[in-house]
């Protein structure tokens, strides 16, 4: 089994939490909060040197339930960022290359989205509130896809209070339930609040375990997609230069950067995990629109109305082999005549049919007549081909006698 541990550090206090899971989903194995004195210089140095020591700790408490530490977050307030920094290179320097920092903000955000499901409020304002300023963040679940917004407000508790006043009296959009995660006052805070606001408030102590958890689970996310792009861009070279970090702290904050670009995006996967299975739905959807063109471009038979041309080039060529077995040698000669065939065209016309019947006669007519001589002269009645001719033969027969 493997475990996460999440640390949070001030200039007054420190807390961290040994969560189990690979995810850090699952329960609190070990925790602890000791109160630090930070002021710069050497002072900074002890103070890293002793939070180290709690580090160690909490990993030699892990190895002793069969765990092992797989990732450790680090979360700090801006007036520990000095000891933060010597944090991180002393931890580095002690062989844990498994330690990522995290924003307060983020850590605060990772918080509020796994508090706001627990009230049972699709909108809920999650409020963190340390010594000097204060941290809400705004969950909204009303639509199935949960929403943030962090507000980061310097001041006590005073300033809280009426900054989530005139959130209500101006805002278009109210939360359903309000929930405070402090450590000092949270008596008078809760009735002042309830008094003030028109929602159930809820109040939790503990600040410091709090924000610790929410870097736990900041630390397992921003890893997940920062390294993600590594894997598939480098192979498994990269990998092996992204677990021997450099004890400096430009790496740390490198790696910081990664984690707050994915960490709003990871979240769903942090507080929701039935939330993964209906996301990979979405592209069978895009496969389905693909192949209906295909399908249809094929289908388009233009090749069957192609055919249909062809069959009137039929009738051109059947008159040429009929003019052949009449007269042979007239053909030749008349050949200046046979181009005049496309005078057919006017004779389709209906309104003018006089034109279009003087040029056909020349046509036929020297042909009975040819016929007509050759049967006076060898008496011979076998051609047949005068059954065309016999409208216009009525005419010649009463001249010949």
């Amino acid at each position: 089994m493997e475990t996460v541990l999440g640390l949070s550090l001030t200039d007054t206090a420190v807390g961290w939490v040994l969560v189990e899971g690979r995810e850090a989903d699952g329960a609190i194995l070990d925790h602890d909060q000791f109160e630090v004195t930070t002021g710069g210089g050497a002072l900074a140095a002890c103070t890293s040197e002793e939070v180290a020591d709690a580090v160690l700790h909490a990993r030699t408490a892990a190895a002793q339930l069969d765990q092992r530490l797989h990732l450790v977050g680090v979360t700090w307030s801006d007036a520990a960022s000095a000891e933060a920094a010597l944090l991180l290179e002393s931890l580095t320097q002690r062989g844990l290359s498994n330690v990522v920092p995290i924003r307060s903000l983020d850590s605060a955000e990772l918080l509020g989205r796994g508090i706001a499901p627990v009230v049972g409020y699709d909108r809920a304002a999650v409020c963190v509130l340390e010594r000097d300023s204060a941290t809400v963040v705004m969950v909204d679940d009303s639509d199935g896809d949960a929403q943030t917004a962090v507000k980061h407000l310097p001041g006590d508790a005073d300033r809280l209070t009426q900054w989530l006043t005139t959130m209500f009296d101006r805002s278009a959009w109210k939360p359903d339930g309000v929930v405070v995660v402090a450590d000092d006052g949270l008596d008078a805070l809760s009735w002042q609040l309830e008094e003030a606001l028109p929602v159930p408030v809820f109040t939790q102590n503990g600040v410091r375990l709090a924000m610790a958890r929410g870097a736990a689970l900041a630390a397992v996310h921003s890893t997940e997609f920062a390294d993600a792009p590594m894997t598939e861009r480098a192979g498994p070279t990269r990998a092996r230069s992204g677990r021997s970090r450099s004890p400096s702290l430009a790496g740390a904050v490198g790696m910081l950067a990664a984690g707050a670009v994915t960490l709003v995006a990871s979240v769903s996967l942090a507080v929701s995990p039935k939330m993964l299975p209906d996301k990979p739905a979405q592209p069978v959807h895009v496969h389905k629109p693909t192949p209906t063109p295909i399908a249809k471009a094929p289908a388009a038979p233009p090749a069957v109305k192609v055919e249909t041309p062809p069959t009137p080039a039929a009738p051109e060529p059947e008159p040429e082999p009929v003019e052949e077995p009449t007269v042979a040698a007239a053909v030749e000669p008349q050949s200046g005549i046979a181009p005049e065939p496309p005078a057919d065209l006017p004779e389709a016309e209906p309104p003018p049919p006089p034109p279009p019947a003087a040029p056909p006669p020349p046509e036929p007519n020297p042909h009975p007549l040819l016929t007509k001589i050759l049967e006076r002269l060898h008496g011979q009645p076998e051609d047949v081909p005068p059954d065309a001719p016999p409208p216009q033969g009525p005419p010649p027969n009463p001249a010949i006698p």
